[in-house]
């Protein structure tokens, strides 16, 4: 029985117990890299976003500068006739009963004439 117990004690020294450390290693290099993959992510959602707000709040600066131009366009119409009838008058080409129209042009041949303007 000596003999038996000294096998017994010779299997419990053979025994070693190692620590998981490469385990452990692999789980902080797959952990570091989901991080970094995350932080890039992250980063380029943030910068893109950045910069469609940036290019909306420039439209929208300008979309305000063009109703500013026609709050004041329709205020001037409203207050009086006489920047609707300058209106017509230049842009349409309007004119009143009895009005004659002189067309000036350093192009217009003398030898030509219009017949029924300004009749």
């Amino acid at each position: 029985m000596v003999l038996g117990k000294n096998m017994l004690s010779k299997r419990k020294s053979q025994i070693i117990i190692k620590p998981y450390k490469k385990k452990r290693k692999k789980r902080k290099k797959w952990f570091l890299g989901i991080l970094i993959i995350v932080i890039i992510f992250t980063l380029s959602t943030y910068l893109i976003l950045s910069f469609m707000v940036k290019r909306e709040m420039k439209k929208i600066e300008e979309i305000q500068k063009e109703n500013r131009y026609y709050k004041k366009e329709i205020q001037k119409l409203s207050n009086s006739d006489i920047p609707y009838e300058e209106l017509l008058r230049t842009k349409y080409g309007y004119i009143k009963k009895g009005e004659k129209i002189v067309i000036y042009s350093p192009y217009y041949n003398k030898n030509e004439t219009k017949e029924g303007v300004g009749e």
